[in-house]
């Protein structure tokens, strides 16, 4: 594992180590990102006539682009990112996630050989998963043009979110470098992400 600009092996629990998107056109999506970023798709067959497209740079895996689930279609949902956050055990997290007053709209199942996962909306609405690696760990590169690089959060309270995270996965959420209206999230020693207020009504 390492933990410096670009290549990775593995993930220290509580890292932001993945991301998806689902979408209602995938393969707009992989041209779109394709032509953005330069990521290649590797399609991989999850189910009869579905894929989930691992998007690569230099042949390692970096994010992914997947169809959109036919609950999220019929509520009406958009098309969006998903942030996968490490943990050692999904179900325990979970568990330990809805003890924090969250709610845990996908109980932890296992993705094939891939790893184990669960869908959390947070005590303030947010979305994301925790996601238990087996075979796969999450992006091999981060931290470099078209890679996975941050991840913020826009919440309505940000001390109650910094409260919820902080207990959820022992981050260390302060104001970053002196910014009184930003708060910089730290897993460990490293920089892992930020909580900002939400300034305006009716939006996610």
């Amino acid at each position: 594992m390492v933990a410096s600009m670009g290549e990775r092996t593995g993930y220290q629990p509580g890292t932001f180590s993945w991301a998806d998107v689902t979408t209602t056109d995938q393969e707009g999506a992989k041209a779109f990102y394709s032509g953005l970023f330069g990521w290649e798709a590797d399609d991989r067959q999850v189910g009869d006539g579905v894929y989930y497209s691992m998007m690569q740079v230099d042949g390692k895996d970096v994010a992914a682009i997947a169809p959109q689930p036919p609950q999220q279609r019929e509520a009406g949902i958009p098309p969006l990112w998903n942030a996968y956050i490490s943990v050692e055990s999904a179900d325990e997290a979970a568990d330990k996630a809805k003890g924090l007053g969250a709610k845990v709209h996908a109980q932890a199942f296992d993705v094939m050989e891939a790893g184990r996962m669960a869908v959390i909306g947070d005590p303030q609405g947010a979305f994301f998963m925790v996601w238990e690696p087996r075979d796969h760990f999450g992006a091999a590169l981060v931290n470099g043009p078209g890679l996975l690089s941050w991840n913020e959060l826009s919440s309505p309270d940000p001390d109650a979110s910094a409260k919820f995270y902080r207990g959820l996965f022992g981050w260390n959420v302060a104001p970053f470098k002196g910014e009184e209206t930003y708060n910089a999230i730290k897993n460990g020693d490293a920089y892992n992400g930020g909580i900002r207020k939400l300034d305006r009504e009716g939006i996610p």
